[in-house]
């Protein structure tokens, strides 16, 4: 059996004693001080009031001792009674105890079988991920390190904050007619650059997510439907920068020529169109590398691990409780024999110790050597008769 104190395995069950062990005595021994001091009292006031002297005495014959065996065999009857009683709640008590240890065994092997299947599943998952569509998480979440992260995400963070910058200024001249202001054209140039770039990104979370956990036949068409609309986006805002491009500039009221003067449409609409594809491809790669949905799997797991490890470790607790408290009951149902002889032991010799008690307060009531004598004299005549009885 293991101490209370040393630490236990974990799905080991080990006896504990409980914190309340389980107390089920009916019967208490008279206190046997306070009835050794009335009975010293008592002989004291029979001496001096002249209902017992010396020649009493030396005829071996005490009254009280009459009384004191009759309440001996009441209080002996009492302990037969009270362990009789005794035995019966202790049964009693310990079938309702068979329950309640049934089900907290059951709960406890709920807690551990469920535990069970949260770390194989968890120890499943804590491989890091070789290529998209594994089914595991990066090594980044396997080791909970922040500054990995970090330093892996903060270049993507830089390239795409770096495409938003270049974005804005080819967006503001592409739109410098569409904003009543300045402030409003730069927002909206801001706005547009934001979307051409979080869009592609979404787009490559969201087909990263359908690498990892695969998709029905609709799921796999939406994707393209998005691709395509956005390819057609791409080609608008390309015909857009073109036409910026190539059409004639106005400063001041003075014809200047096209920026790209010199240039044919169709060169300017590759290049345009390479540059805007190429843009989206970068966002849509970051969103498909950055977002690994395995990742939130593996968290969520290790919380759910977590909860069931506490989960476990109280159910353990309390079946160990119940065991201890359960093994409490058997052992006072199994000591009734000894409790029984343990109390008629107790009251013969706290009965014995009331009659020299008696006896005693007599002598100091006589005051008479002589009758101290002969008490002496009863009192081993009395236990000499105890112990052949």
């Amino acid at each position: 059996m293991r101490f209370k104190d040393q630490p236990a395995e974990q799905g080991e069950v080990t006896r504990i004693a409980p914190a309340v062990a389980y107390d089920g005595d009916l019967y208490h021994l008279p206190d046997w001080t306070a009835r050794r001091r009335e009975e010293r009292e008592l002989g004291r006031a029979h001496a001096e009031g002249g209902h017992l002297d010396t020649l009493t005495l030396e005829t071996g014959s005490v009254p009280r001792f009459h009384e004191l065996e009759d309440e001996r065999l009441a209080e002996l009857g009492r302990i037969e009674d009270a362990t009789e009683r005794e035995v019966q709640q202790d049964r009693a008590a310990f079938e309702a105890q068979k329950i309640k240890l049934a089900e907290s065994q059951r709960h406890f092997a709920e807690a551990r079988r469920t535990l069970d299947e949260s770390q194989r599943r968890v120890a499943e998952l804590e491989q890091p991920s070789r290529r998209p569509g594994d089914g595991r998480p990066s090594s980044i979440a396997l080791s909970g390190s922040r500054w990995p992260s970090v330093r892996r995400w903060l270049p993507a963070a830089l390239l795409l904050l770096l495409l938003v910058i270049v974005e804005v200024p080819i967006l503001y001249q592409v739109i410098l007619a569409w904003g009543d202001s300045v402030e409003m054209t730069a927002l909206i140039a801001t706005g547009a650059a934001l979307i051409m770039l979080v869009a592609p990104h979404m787009y490559g979370r969201a087909f990263r997510t359908w690498q990892e956990n695969g998709s029905p036949a609709r799921g796999r068409w939406l994707l393209i439907a998005v691709a395509l609309v956005w390819a057609g986006l791409i080609v608008a805002v390309a015909v857009l920068r073109r036409d910026a491009l190539v059409q004639p500039l106005v400063v001041d009221g003075q014809d200047i020529g096209p920026t790209a003067e010199g240039v044919s449409r169709l060169p300017t609409m590759i290049l345009l169109l390479a540059l805007l594809v190429a843009t989206a491809l970068i966002a849509a790669d970051l969103g498909r590398r950055m977002h690994n949905p395995n990742d939130r799997r593996l968290r969520e797991l290790r919380t759910k691990r977590d909860h069931e490890q506490r989960a476990f470790v109280e159910a353990q607790r309390e079946y160990q409780r119940d065991t201890g408290f359960a093994e409490s009951i058997g052992q006072h149902l199994q000591a009734a024999d000894r409790r029984r002889a343990s109390r008629v032991r107790q009251v013969d010799n706290g009965f014995d110790s009331l009659a020299t008690a008696y006896l005693g307060g007599v002598v100091e009531g006589l005051g008479d050597p002589e009758a101290a004598s002969w008490a002496e004299r009863i009192l081993v005549r009395r236990r000499a008769a105890r112990t052949r009885t």
